[in-house]
């Protein structure tokens, strides 16, 4: 019934997009690009593959996901704990054949021919056929591990054919061109356990370790599983409906047989493993028939088994299982357990979210509270408006654009209140402690199983120091904060203390930098518009637009849209002041997903504007499809969210915020911390024969790595082709009679040059 349901939403898209209908849509995402930029897959034989020793855990076994505790692998073989094993794959007795060896695994033969008497050539004829004595060689197999040798019956991989009138014996020798075996060899990296293994828990990466899908976690950061791999992509593109077995979470082996002071562990030990659960959180409600499995191994029987499940249903709080372990089978060493979720294979759909696992002995069944007072979200940011502005601006009222005072969110997971002590929020620049801000309130109460807010006020002496880099365009300062308390010591002190990172670059930003959906219009020439604000007296030039598109159902990533600037209207967008729709040189863009900066695309004006005030930066796009920009959840600016479907401009009725930041001319690039140059906009092309009637040559006064691409004058895009040195030839065969505009792009998207074209029949 689900596969039906997700097929007739996906229909339901297409259907909206043919016709036309006019609305604004959240969708859920089909990637994870947090994922995508920081793992790569890996194919092939086992040839300089590395081999982990995974090292064995003992009790206990905590893990909030508040650090990152899943095992790396990303061993080098210079490493220090890097040793190396060469396999052939022909040996004999022990000793590998030489290079060039090769043998067939079915019978090869010496032919001899001969001629009947007084016939001539005309008549050779088959004398006999002689079977190549076989032998015995070690085969091994290269491309798994472990690697399995069998000792195999061969033949030489070649045919002889010799001819009795001739004095050569043979007269040919035919080798096969395809042996059946060849001599090859495989080295196989081992990566032995360090000591500082003993801190990670789990053995694989197919989760998402994130602060951004739950809601009221029990401390910062969650384990989601969903419809994605560990690449970020989905598990299945072969259908929309697809649905199975998703993520895995699993811990590496833990010794439940032997205690570390002796003896063996038994039922009367009184085990017990818990974990909170939510489904849901900012993501999809999981169907009925999804679910969230738990299993255990066991070294004895060598097998999976299932001890625990939860249907897919609607869930907002976290709730706290508790599963005793007592069966002999388990309480062996070498025992695992295993989280794995069924749902929806096609994308970021159906979440849970797993918090604080805690595996331990001398528990009991009530012992279903984490006792523990942590963090659970990321400080917010200090800048009164953003979470991120150019450094040049904040430097015209340092003290102005930030907050009077901020909340730090906090949970006591105790059954009882603990009592509090005074911490300071510490401001760091490279490192070292250049303020800070002391938590004025007097040590008091947090209440059991309830929510806190640390609230700082900040003096009015407090800024990020200007003196400290003057001439830098981007800076980055690190905010500390820390918890402590007097009472029962924790079980876990590790998310006691946080730090963020408060970050000064050449845009605007209004969200955290992640996306848990995805928005968009459905409606030709619908246009969408965030409103921004420079501070009072400030006026610079705006260059850029910097947005995350995201992927959800359909790949739009061919649909055009145009840039556009607008100036206010009593809080909405007033008059449309810079637009990329010129009717003399109309430039179009189009979605590039997960590219650029961190999965953020730098989309370069033709010609940069000067703005200041309240002003709107966004697009009209030129067809109907939805261009899907990434929307963050857990920063609402609805206010400043404005769409036009043809008639006025409405506010979004969705909280959060649009992955869309505009980007102000700098001295110096932000991440090379060099002088920035201009944009090569205007360069000296030469176009010829224009007019045309078949084709143009396309001349640049030196070599780009970039595109040339060919407009109509109603911004459609007819011609595309990649830029090979410092010259193109561009067939205009199929163009009808009438005017052109071609534009030469830089890699980076920035127009180098617009051209007018003719073209004559």
């Amino acid at each position: 019934m689900k596969g039906i349901n997700n097929l007739l939403i996906v229909l339901c898209l297409l259907l909206f997009s043919v016709v036309g209908l006019g609305q604004e849509m959240l969708s859920a995402l089909r990637y994870n690009t947090v994922l995508t930029q920081n793992n790569e897959l890996k194919t092939g034989s086992i040839h300089n593959s590395f081999v982990y020793a995974l090292d064995t855990l003992s009790l206990p076994i905590i893990d909030d996901f508040s650090k990152d505790k899943f095992t790396s692998y990303d061993a080098d073989t210079l490493d220090s704990n890097v040793s190396d094993t060469t396999w052939y794959r022909l040996s004999t007795g022990g000793v590998p054949e030489p290079l060039g060896a090769s043998y067939m695994t079915d019978t090869t033969f010496v032919y001899v021919y001969d001629t009947v008497p007084g016939r001539g050539f005309d008549s050779i004829i088959l004398v006999s056929k002689t079977a190549f004595p076989s032998s015995t060689v070690d085969v091994s197999d290269l491309d798994n591990y472990p690697v399995s040798t069998q000792n195999t019956e061969v033949w030489p991989s070649k045919n002889h054919y010799d001819s009795l009138w001739t004095g050569t014996n043979p007269d040919l020798i035919l080798f096969e061109q395809d042996p059946d075996l060849f001599q090859d060899s495989s080295t196989v990296y081992f990566v032995a356990s360090l000591p500082e293994d003993s801190a990670k828990i789990w053995v694989d990466n197919f989760v998402y370790r994130n602060n951004d899908f739950p809601i009221n976690p029990l401390t910062i950061g969650v384990a989601t599983f969903d419809g994605l791999n560990e690449n970020g992509y989905p598990y299945d593109w072969s259908s929309p409906s697809a649905q199975g077995i998703a993520d895995y979470l699993t811990s590496k082996p833990i010794n439940l047989g032997t205690k570390t002071g002796g003896g063996n562990y038994t039922a009367a030990d009184s085990i017990y493993m818990s974990f909170a659960f939510q489904t849901t959180g900012l993501g999809e409600t999981p169907e009925l028939e999804d679910s969230l499995v738990l299993e255990f191994w066991s070294p004895v029987f060598a097998e999976w088994k299932s001890v625990w499940n939860s249907p897919g249903v609607a869930q907002s709080d976290f709730k706290v299982v508790m599963i005793p372990i007592t069966a002999s089978r388990y309480l062996q060493d070498g025992f695992k357990f295993r989280f794995k979720n069924y749902g929806t294979l096609t994308g970021s759909l159906d979440h849970w979210h797993v918090d604080y696992v805690v595996l331990d002995d001398f528990r009991t069944i009530d012992d279903n509270f984490m006792n523990d007072w942590a963090f659970q979200f990321p400080a917010p940011s200090l800048l009164e408006n953003y979470t991120s502005m150019p450094w040049e601006h904040y430097k015209t009222d340092p003290y102005g654009l930030l907050k009077s005072s901020i909340s730090v969110e906090t949970f006591n997971s105790l059954n009882q209140a603990k009592i509090i002590q005074p911490s300071s929020m510490d401001l760091l620049y490279e490192s070292v402690t250049v303020d800070n801000v002391p938590y004025v309130n007097s040590a008091g109460n947090v209440s059991a199983f309830s929510n806190f807010d640390m609230d700082y006020t900040l003096p009015s002496s407090f800024y990020f120091d200007t003196t400290l880099a003057q001439s830098d365009t981007c800076l980055i300062f690190n905010l500390q904060y820390s918890l402590s308390t007097n009472t029962t010591p924790e079980r876990l002190s590790e998310n006691d203390t946080i730090i963020v990172d408060q970050i000064f670059h050449d845009y605007y930003a209004y969200d955290d930098g992640t996306a848990e959906a995805a928005y968009g219009l459905v409606t030709t020439g619908a246009e969408l518009a965030y409103k921004f604000a420079l501070p009072n007296g400030v006026t610079d030039t705006l260059k850029a637009i910097d947005i995350h598109f995201v992927s959800s159902v359909n790949d739009v990533s061919d649909n055009l849209f145009f840039l556009q600037v607008w100036d206010d209207n009593g809080g909405q967008p007033g008059n449309l002041i810079y637009s990329t729709d010129d009717p003399n040189l109309p430039v179009t863009y189009k979605p590039y997903y997960d590219l650029g900066n961190n999965a953020f695309y730098e989309y370069v004006l033709p010609n940069e504007i000067e703005v200041s005030g309240t002003y709107y930066v966004g697009w009209r796009q030129s067809a109907s499809n939805r261009l899907n920009i990434g929307f963050d959840k857990n920063i609402n600016q609805q206010a400043k969210i404005f769409y036009n479907l043809g008639t006025s401009w409405s506010n979004t009725s969705f909280e959060g915020s649009l992955m869309m930041r505009p980007v102000f001319k700098s001295s110096h690039d932000c991440f090379l911390s060099i002088e920035e140059k201009d944009a090569l906009t205007n360069i000296e092309t030469k176009i010829y024969p224009n007019p045309t009637s078949s084709n143009f040559t396309l001349e640049l006064p030196f070599a780009i790595d970039g595109t040339v691409e060919i407009y109509d004058l109603s911004g459609r895009q007819l011609y595309t082709d990649f830029i090979l040195g410092n010259k193109v030839i561009v067939n205009t065969s199929a163009f009808s009679k009438g005017n052109y505009i071609c534009v030469v792009r830089a890699e980076n998207g920035a127009i180098l040059s617009q051209d007018k074209v003719v073209v004559l029949r």
